[in-house]
């Protein structure tokens, strides 16, 4: 088994009524397969925040809307694996917005 470290903020905090967990998932397990694993616990309005989808210059986009281990991932450039990378014991997955500034 693989654990993950969950942590949820502003708006998917309603959905999951507590601040974060450790999760525990099989191994092999890939992020994508986490994403939707996690999303299907929670349902709905929690689901909609795991994506941002939309169109640029034409083409459909979905890429995940979270952080991995402290750092935006949004795909290839972040991790050479994108979402089909496994998830590895000791990750931690921050959901929702994150708001910073000065």
């Amino acid at each position: 088994m693989v654990k993950v470290s969950c942590k949820y903020f502003v708006n998917v905090l309603g959905a999951t009524k507590k601040e974060g967990e450790i999760v525990a998932v099989p191994d092999g397990m890939t992020i994508e397969q986490f994403l939707d694993f996690i999303s299907e616990r929670y349902g709905p309005d929690f689901a909609r925040h795991v994506y941002a989808t939309g169109t640029l210059t034409g083409e459909h986009f979905k890429t995940p809307n979270i952080y991995l281990n402290r750092g935006r991932l949004q795909g290839i450039l972040d991790l050479p694996g994108g979402v089909k990378s496994l998830v590895r014991d000791g990750d931690e997955i921050w959901f929702g917005l994150i708001f910073g500034g000065g």
